[in-house]
């Protein structure tokens, strides 16, 4: 960047499944039915980078990069648990990560 420093985005967990190589980044609340809108947030950012790259190797092999949001909470996802706003913010989500090409995992 303009003040010369570089800055490492890494994924939570990684996986690889044939081809695809899953770069997941999770987001997690204790007490909430889902976790915090800063947090969420948070991982948007990491989705947007990770959905877009254009190379991934391990070694000398290639592998298509596959962006997960993982949303855990304490007591495990309840769609029928969400409010009003939670319920907004669930539907919003679906259109980002079918827009933006990642996918959602709710646990």
């Amino acid at each position: 960047n303009y003040l010369g420093g570089c800055y490492f985005f890494t994924a939570d967990e990684a996986r690889i499944q044939g081809k695809d190589v899953l770069l997941i980044e999770g987001k997690h609340s204790k007490s909430g039915s889902l976790p915090s809108l800063e947090d969420i947030k948070d991982g948007l950012i990491k989705m947007v980078l990770f959905a877009n790259l254009k190379e991934v190797k391990i070694g000398e092999n290639k592998y298509n990069p596959q962006a997960i949001l993982k949303l855990t909470t304490g007591e495990g996802f309840n769609l029928s648990k969400l409010n009003k706003r939670q319920i907004d913010i669930y539907n919003l989500l679906s259109k980002e990560a079918e827009t933006n090409s990642f996918k959602i995992e709710y646990l």
